[in-house]
């Protein structure tokens, strides 16, 4: 089962190191707010109301069900699941508010002439580094991966995650590197945390599951029913 499991966690990581390293990449090579100007300037009414809905799958909440459903497949998971999104949210606080305080959005730092500014959309002028949506987003993406063991449904936790962060450019609410930053550290938070549970050796009850009425289980795509 290790040997399994480490090689399910080998497949679900090589997605988001290219998605990560092209992320980083582009940070790097594109100039601050060309970014932005450039991704918030092709827009249509679909894809504001498309990417104004996107955006709150990096709201926190999002572990909620998450979570629960973990709770079905393994309590050690649902706890993983848990500290890993209490964890990325303190790295990101730590980020915005005492090494980077006060370091401006868009809507500051650019023209606003430029930009185009979705209806009911609140967009902020401060506290821009990192993407905490993304930080989110990607945290939850590589948390069901591990849990799931779906090549299919992995990446498609990652297309979500990565469409996270294209809409906080798109909003106007972050930079490139913001998004970026947030990608990788939610991605490692989730991996780090992942790695000291499995290390560790946890009570028998942490690997007991939750079940359904009647003691029916919860049998999802790559995880076992036993």
């Amino acid at each position: 089962m290790k040997a399994s499991l480490a090689y399910s966690e080998r497949s679900a990581l090589r997605p988001y190191i290219l998605v990560l390293s092209l992320l980083f990449a582009g940070s790097i090579l594109i100039d601050k707010g060309t970014d932005v100007l450039w991704i918030n300037g092709h827009h249509t009414p679909l894809l504001d109301l498309f990417l104004s809905t996107v955006t709150n799958l990096g709201d926190g909440l999002i572990f909620v069900p998450i979570i629960i459903m973990a709770m079905f497949i393994r309590f050690r998971y649902a706890i993983t699941g848990l500290i890993a999104s209490i964890a990325h949210g303190l790295f990101v606080s730590l980020f915005k508010r005492v090494l980077f305080p006060g370091m401006e959005r868009p809507k500051a730092f650019l023209h606003n002439d430029l930009l185009h500014f979705v209806p009911g959309v609140d967009v902020h002028s401060t506290n821009s580094f990192p993407s905490g949506h993304t930080a989110t987003a990607f945290c939850a993406a590589l948390f069901l991966a591990f849990i799931i063991r779906n090549k299919v449904l992995g990446i498609f936790t990652l297309l979500l995650a990565f469409l996270v962060g294209y809409s906080r450019i798109y909003l106007a609410q972050h930079f490139l590197v913001d998004v970026a930053a947030g990608a990788v550290i939610g991605s490692f938070t989730t991996y780090i945390v992942w790695q000291i549970m499995e290390l560790s050796n946890t009570p028998p009850w942490m690997s007991r599951k939750l079940t359904l009425p009647g003691g029916k289980k919860l049998s999802l795509p790559g995880t076992s029913a036993n």
